[in-house]
């Protein structure tokens, strides 16, 4: 079976196990492929940290790191303690085993009840992978990171983070009832089907030699200026960053190039508040 195949059939067992998830499914995979980040809002009890552990678990030699964020999370529990041994050499320096910056795939929970110096250095590890260690600027192997909060930042300096979610979905709970009935009998999976890190690696490198034919890149001009006319604005660099995770989508599709409708993923990449997602979606 070919990578792309196992991915096909991740695809499908990750829409078995998660109903009335698929369009958080493909943006979930595609992201991985694009190496961006997702923010998933909804109440407690929709499946988030589920769907990114299961993700990781088909990553074989990827390292999972989960943690729920509240106003008395301190830095230690996310980048790890200081090491004593360092610090008699006068260098701050962490020891980061089994935390944040050793983590391929990581899911924080609440993740705008951040205080300002978990902030800072998420940033710098979300924007640029890179971990300020001491004396030392440490690259981290992150490839995407998974936010949840139960509601959107009020904070100024909160916005910098919320930015850096290139995809934004909203989530509920099931609403059709045989579907609800087909979750209550869910079960484990008894076998997974998982890739390499380096067959992963391989896709990232075929994604981004997928072409954007200039009729794409056209009607993204387009939607650009229709939104700008309901005042609804995106960074110049999120509309750049959207076109790694349409040529991830087409991969992941088996299309040979991106085509017209992935463009319609863009309502989940272009709005700032849920209220736009109508707007964006038209």
């Amino acid at each position: 079976m070919t990578p792309q195949e196992k991915l096909r059939k991740i695809r499908d067992e990750l829409q078995q196990l998660f109903l009335e998830r698929t369009e958080l499914i493909d943006g979930a995979l595609a992201a991985l492929l694009s190496a961006q980040h997702v923010l998933i809002i909804g109440p407690p009890g929709t499946a988030k940290s589920m769907l990114a552990d299961e993700l990781c678990r088909r990553i074989m030699g990827a390292t999972y790191f989960q943690w729920l964020l509240t106003k008395f999370t301190t830095p230690e529990e996310l980048f790890g303690a200081v090491s004593l041994k360092a610090l008699e050499a006068d260098d701050y320096r962490r020891v980061t085993d089994h935390k944040l910056p050793e983590a391929h795939i990581a899911f924080l929970d609440e993740v705008f009840k951040a205080s300002s110096s978990i902030l800072n250095a998420t940033l710098t590890i979300i924007n640029e992978r890179l971990f300020h260690n001491g004396r030392q600027v440490v690259p981290v192997p992150l490839l995407t990171l998974f936010g949840a909060s139960n509601e959107l930042p009020e904070d100024d300096e909160l916005l910098a983070l919320y930015d850096r979610f290139l995809l934004r979905f909203v989530v509920g709970y099931i609403n059709e009832d045989f579907r609800f009935l087909k979750m209550l009998q869910t079960k484990e999976p008894a076998e997974r089907t998982t890739l390499s890190l380096e067959e992963l690696r391989q896709m990232q490198a075929d994604v981004r030699a997928v072409p954007i034919p200039t009729i794409v890149l056209r009607g993204l001009a387009d939607i650009r200026r229709e939104l700008r006319k309901k005042n609804i604005i995106a960074s110049d660099r999120r509309y750049r960053q959207s076109l790694s995770l349409l040529q991830a989508l087409a991969y992941l599709h088996g299309q040979p190039a991106v085509i017209e409708s992935d463009l319609f993923f863009l309502e989940h990449i272009l709005w700032k508040d849920p209220g736009e997602q109508g707007e964006v979606k038209n």
